[in-house]
């Protein structure tokens, strides 16, 4: 029997299927954004080891009998549909190549080869297609529902939005899977497939669907930009989304990295600036909106998480370039249009970088007199501005995001961490970003503008921005930009 005559829920192989990815003991936390420092401690170089190898062993048990080929073969024959076998087979799948198991890889590229095995191309490109976004009608209907008290929290298509968020996630996280690791021949293969008669671009397929997601979120903060507080249904909504949109950046990134040239040139050529425009305006106008309630900040570090996976992926879009290149040129040209909404993210990541020196400096903490890191409303500002640092609207800014207790009172230390954390994280790319593009572009006028803008942001970093120059593959010196962190600082200037 062929994959094409089984049911769409065939229930022998749902049950095999299940059994062979459980077989794999590892765990896929690729959505884990870090936590809060609570976490158990990790183990030893030699005990991850020692997991890795036996993870190697067990994908390696699966796929010499069949399993990869397998998974290749059910994606073949859905053509394009979701069903309980699809969603089985991309479990099984990612299971297969956790890791970025070279091995497996290579069998599913060598069987998609030789068999020349289009269907799988088709296939996964219409599953895309049909991936859900936001949609404000469904979400006004549910809401409406839930006022008369009708339930509708089934994930149903025109019932739930992004019902299909957790398969959506999983499609682009197995495609990111078959070329982890820089495998070259996968990337290049993903974009074209010359051997078949029909050849189906992947990567802009990706762009596609994220295209899609941006403009279906733009909707979402249009609804909510005038009104006062984004509600509990708003909230969810969002985050659902912001998780498929950190997996497409995810997986665009491990497109590209190596470099693959061919795919930075397919992404430069691509409608990927419009959905970097768009992420642009929606983080310059939701880190304003959000950060000024207390109530909003978890959301609005979801979208911080999502800014920093954008970032990371823009980087990857410059290894390997030339200077004057076109790809540097297209990135230019899309931060100088969104150059507004640059520049509000750069104000952002500049107030509260600067916050943590001065709420541990001497002069800010004679206003904390017993010690405790509590002050009053008035007392915060008036430190604040004693210390000459900020403008007048930039401290109206910070007394907004301010978040009083019970009391009426100020933790100064927690609101600083709150919000320095992230600027810390997210501004860091940022500064590589911009000081890797004022390499391959150094004589454009408007990007001097722009670096001058956030030369505040990239004086912080300076000292923690590390380099190293390596010859790349084609010969040519590049340069890799890495974090010095404060403890291998402090670890250089002990005495030897």
């Amino acid at each position: 029997r062929c994959c094409r005559d089984q049911a769409s829920d065939d229930p022998i192989y749902l049950s095999y299927a299940i059994i062979m990815a459980k077989s794999i003991s590892a765990t896929d936390d690729d959505d884990d954004d870090g936590g809060d420092g609570d976490e158990e401690p990790s183990a030893s170089l030699q005990e991850q080891e020692k997991e890795k190898l036996q993870i190697l062993a067990e994908q390696a048990r699966l796929a010499d009998r069949g399993a990869a080929e397998m998974v290749l073969l059910q994606f073949s024959a859905s053509n394009g549909e979701k069903t309980p076998v699809v969603e089985c087979t991309i479990e099984l799948g990612i299971s297969l190549l956790l890791g970025g198991n070279i091995d497996v890889q290579g069998k599913m590229l060598a069987h998609l080869q030789d068999k020349r095995d289009a269907g799988f191309f088709t296939s996964i490109s219409g599953l895309m297609a049909q991936c859900s976004v936001l949609d404000l009608d469904t979400f006004e209907r549910c809401n409406k529902a839930e006022a008369l008290g009708v339930g509708m929290s089934t994930d149903t298509p025109g019932i739930t939005n992004l019902y299909d968020a957790e398969f959506t996630c999983k499609i682009f996280r197995f495609l990111q899977l078959l070329t982890e690791g820089h495998n070259l021949a996968f990337q290049d293969y993903l974009r074209s497939q010359d051997s078949n008669t029909n050849s189906v671009n992947i990567i802009i397929c990706t762009v596609d669907y994220l295209l899609r997601l941006q403009e279906s979120i733009m909707d979402f903060y249009w609804h909510y930009c005038n009104k006062d507080t984004i509600d509990e249904a708003g909230t969810v909504n969002f985050v659902r989304a912001i998780r498929i949109g950190k997996q497409i950046f995810r997986s665009l990134t491990e497109y590209i990295q190596g470099p693959c040239i061919g795919n930075q040139l397919a992404l430069a050529h691509s409608r990927l600036w419009d959905a970097i425009a768009g992420f642009i305006y929606i983080f310059a106008h939701m880190q304003d909106k959000l950060s000024k309630d207390p109530d909003q900040l978890e959301l609005l570090r979801e979208f911080m998480n999502l800014q920093k996976e954008m970032f990371i992926m823009l980087l990857s879009m410059l290894e390997g370039n030339v200077v004057n290149g076109p790809i540097g040129k297209q990135m230019v040209d899309t931060l100088v249009e969104s150059s507004a909404n640059v520049e509000m993210i750069v104000q952002f990541f500049d107030i509260f970088l600067r916050m943590k020196d001065i709420t541990s400096s001497e002069a800010f903490l004679e206003y904390d007199a017993n010690g405790d890191g509590i002050v009053s409303p008035k007392e915060f500002r008036r430190a604040v501005e004693t210390m000459k640092t900020y403008s007048n609207e930039e401290i109206d800014y910070i007394m907004m995001c301010v978040d009083a207790n019970q009391d009426g009172k100020v933790d100064f230390n927690e609101f600083t961490e709150r919000f320095h954390s992230p600027a810390k994280d997210i501004g860091f790319n940022l500064a590589v970003l911009l000081t890797i593009l004022f390499e391959h572009r150094p004589n454009d006028p408007r990007l001097e503008r722009l670096v001058s803008k956030a030369k505040r942001v990239l004086d912080v970093f300076e000292d923690f921005l590390g380099r190293i120059e390596i010859t790349g593959s084609a010969g040519k010196i590049e340069r890799v930009y890495f974090e010095i962190r404060q403890t291998h600082i402090d670890q250089w200037n002990k005495p030897q």
